[in-house]
């Protein structure tokens, strides 16, 4: 059975093997700093910390026969404060005529921006090459759980929600625009760069150009990848967009990945999640297997979170086995959450 739950100490050495696939300022392939990711987690989702906008909610996706993590995704309760801003790249257009040469140009330009007021964060998925193809649809339910989640606890999650997608690498830790931009200005490889964020953004307020930087001046490859997913991200870009993420004509500082964004409470599965008592006559093995529509279904019970994919009868009730029960930690009479998957 597949079970989404907040991540715990004992994943640590499955979780560096997720992050090595992704290897991101959100999860780096660093040991020290998912362990302390992971301290994190569980402390924001025992709302044990002193500052809720300090969360970092990290779910993994569960194998319960192999008792393997095969799956990840987070949400970072808020990007951009006093002592550590959020910066993007703000990507505009400006157009240039010349009556005289009968010529028009529009010039793509990137600025720096920042706030120390900034979005939720949602990002990090990542999942076991041999799970994508899963009849619980893995990938659709290590998304949608982080908007169930959000719209439970809607108090420790900003108004606004933002998607950091990656752009294409031509090699791990070797990415175009990163050569051309970012690597003039500091001196420094992209994987290293990338890392240090982690730790401090202040190198980017002191050496990135506060000036607009004209695309038309980087080479055509690299003007291609500025604001397009990689392949890796496409996929999870469309179950965002089905949701109703947008693009924000921000790039990645760094990447040049695209910015999508959403506001909290419009994102679908925020607002479709909905809450029911759990009926007291549990599915009968195997008679659900086919049924569709799937959807989600949590609950915050004796087990803490959990949540899991089941189908939906006719008239859009949970068909919930003993089995799943059991790995929700819930009984007849509990309350659950069901949000459809899209």
């Amino acid at each position: 059975m597949l079970i989404l739950r907040p991540v715990a100490v004992d994943d640590l050495d499955d979780f560096v093997a997720l992050a090595a696939q992704l290897d991101s300022a959100n999860l780096p392939q660093d040991p020290d700093f998912l362990t302390e990711r992971i301290a994190t987690s569980v402390r924001s989702f025992a709302g044990d910390l002193e500052d809720p906008r300090d969360g970092a909610y990290v779910f993994v996706l569960e194998d319960t026969e192999t008792e393997r993590a095969i799956g990840t995704s987070m949400i970072i309760a808020k990007h951009g404060r006093e002592a550590s801003p959020f910066y993007w790249l703000e990507l505009s257009t400006e157009e240039r005529c010349s009556p005289e040469l009968e010529r028009r140009f529009a010039h793509r330009k990137l600025r720096l921006q920042s706030t120390d007021d900034g979005p939720t964060g949602v990002g990090g998925l990542i999942l076991d090459p041999a799970y994508r193809r899963h009849p619980s649809r893995c990938g659709k339910a290590l998304s949608i759980v982080r908007f169930a989640y959000i719209s439970a606890h809607p108090d420790r999650f900003e108004r606004e929600v933002v998607a950091e997608m990656l752009s294409p690498f031509e090699a791990p830790g070797r990415n175009l625009l990163w050569n051309a931009f970012g690597a003039r200005f500091t001196g420094l490889p992209y994987r290293e760069a990338d890392h240090l964020t982690a730790h401090t953004k202040q190198f980017i307020a002191d050496l990135f150009p506060r000036d607009p930087v004209y695309v038309t001046l980087f080479p055509e490859d690299v003007q291609k990848i500025i604001g397009e997913p990689s392949e890796t991200s496409k996929a999870a870009l469309r179950i965002l967009e089905k949701v109703g993420f947008h693009p924000l004509h921000q790039v990645d500082p760094f990447d040049g990945g695209p910015y999508y964004g959403a506001a909290r409470d419009a994102i679908v599965s925020v607002r479709e999640r909905r809450e029911l008592v759990l009926p007291g006559v549990p599915a009968a093995p195997g008679n659900a297997k086919d049924l569709a529509p799937l959807a989600l279904i949590s609950a915050e019970a004796s087990l803490g979170f959990r949540a899991t994919v089941v189908p939906l009868g006719r008239e859009a009730e949970p068909i919930v086995s003993v089995e799943c029960r059991d790995a929700l930690g819930v009984s007849s009479g509990d309350r659950v959450s069901i949000t459809p998957l899209p």
